[in-house]
């Protein structure tokens, strides 16, 4: 399967490295070790336009331990922003990273 589609059903985890997997909630890609989840970019433009992402804050509101992160898909350096203090790492092609727990205040307007 090409590496660059967007439905593409495993990944790696860009915190830990373990495979990322279907868990059959929302169309996502979980990590196996529960670092967070993988939403591609189809599903996320059902909660927010990718304009408006790329409209979001990039400077940290505060110190984070870890650096951009790899597209699970293509392994690009993915681009940090925040939306409703929650901080994410997108691939502008693919998709967009939540660290565990994130997802529901991510998605709240």
């Amino acid at each position: 399967m090409d590496p660059y589609r967007t439905n593409e059903r495993v990944g790696t985890c860009p915190r830990c490295a373990n495979t990322l997997e279907p868990d059959g909630i929302a169309d996502r890609l979980a990590c196996r070790a529960g670092c967070g989840e993988w939403y591609s970019r189809e599903h996320v433009e059902r909660i927010v336009t990718w304009v408006e992402l790329d409209r979001l804050p990039r400077a940290a509101p505060s110190p984070w331990p870890w650096s951009p992160a790899s597209c699970p898909i293509c392994r690009a350096e993915m681009t940090i922003a925040y939306r409703n203090d929650v901080r994410f790492d997108r691939c502008g092609h693919h998709g967009v990273w939540l660290d565990a727990g994130e997802y529901e205040r991510f998605r709240v307007i």
